[in-house]
């Protein structure tokens, strides 16, 4: 039996400090890829809520943590 994969698992949370360090085309990739493996979740059938973080981004806010 195997547990269902959330969200939490595949995640990458960055601090302000990290998230200072890249460039303006790795934070898009960033945002890109964290949309994405959210909506491949919710895609099959996740049932989580939706990650404040998402929240964070969709709004054009920064998402580090």
């Amino acid at each position: 039996w195997q547990e269902p994969v959330t969200f939490e698992d595949i995640a990458i949370y960055l601090s302000r400090a990290e998230w200072d360090t890249i460039a303006a085309g790795q934070r898009e990739l960033y945002r890109s890829v964290m949309l994405d493996n959210y909506q491949l979740l919710t895609s099959l059938g996740y049932p989580g809520p939706k990650p404040d973080i998402l929240y964070r981004m969709e709004h054009g806010e920064e998402p580090w943590v």
